[in-house]
């Protein structure tokens, strides 16, 4: 999945955003010998650009689409390297990583 525009939160505060997001889903695989089943396992969001306002602490994430007022909501852990220069877009990757399924909100 991807979208234009991600916002990140802290506390209820936006904190930073992400541009052009791409959004997959981590599944694990088991087998009984006769099938295989899947189950989430977590989710990865990266971007190749992005802002900060302050270093989270508690990430949550929403993914807003051009659909509507609808976004999806979830935590998550920034994985990768983040500069500490505030209040301007970076222009390298960012990646968050999160293992709660993410709910979709008005």
């Amino acid at each position: 999945m991807k979208g234009k525009l991600c916002g990140l939160y802290d506390g209820g505060q936006q904190i930073g955003g992400m541009l052009d997001w791409t959004f997959e889903l981590i599944m694990l695989n088991s087998s009984d010998g006769k099938a295989i089943t899947y189950k989430f396992s977590k989710w990865k969001l990266t971007a190749p650009s992005y802002w900060l306002f302050a270093e989270p602490a508690n990430l949550v994430v929403r993914l807003y689409h051009d659909i509507g007022p609808v976004y999806w909501e979830g935590a998550g852990e920034i994985t990768s390297t983040t500069k500490t220069v505030f209040d301007t877009l970076i222009h390298e990757p960012l990646e968050i990583v999160g293992d709660c399924q993410l709910v979709e909100k008005t």
